[in-house]
């Protein structure tokens, strides 16, 4: 595999047919949370950080996943506030009426604080979202 550090909190991991076959998954273990599959992604990011020297908050994590031209896959793997707020603008394209209203006054929140108080906020919201869903 491949790494490129991005950002203080942003590496791309870029895998190939035989890093799968290594790990003996594809592209739909992935896509599907397979075991595997999340086994993989947890691995790719432990190895962006060691190799990239980078240190994860565990806060406003995304994954961005793309297909290279050449058949390999690119996995972004990102705290970066901006990136966590764009990944909820688009999550507002399926939000429904009930959720649509909050979602949209959590991401102007997230715009007009500072790092600090957006990492908190986000930490705060995803303990918030975990424990909604343990309850269901």
């Amino acid at each position: 595999m491949e790494y490129r550090k991005k950002a203080d909190l942003k590496v791309e991991c870029i895998a190939s047919q035989d890093d799968f076959d290594f790990f003996g998954i594809t592209l739909d273990d992935i896509l599907d949370r397979t075991e595997a599959g999340m086994h993989f992604l947890k691995k790719a990011k432990e190895l962006c950080a060691m190799t990239q020297k980078v240190v994860w908050t565990n806060v406003a994590y995304t994954l961005n996943i793309a297909m290279l031209p050449d058949g390999r896959v690119s996995f972004e793997f990102s705290e970066c506030l901006e990136d966590y707020i764009t990944s909820l603008k688009h999550s507002l394209v399926i939000a429904d009426s009930q959720t649509k209203g909050p979602l949209e006054e959590f991401i102007s929140a997230l715009e007009h604080v500072d790092e600090e108080e957006g990492r908190r906020l986000v930490a705060h919201f995803e303990k918030n979202v975990k424990a909604e869903r343990s309850q269901k």
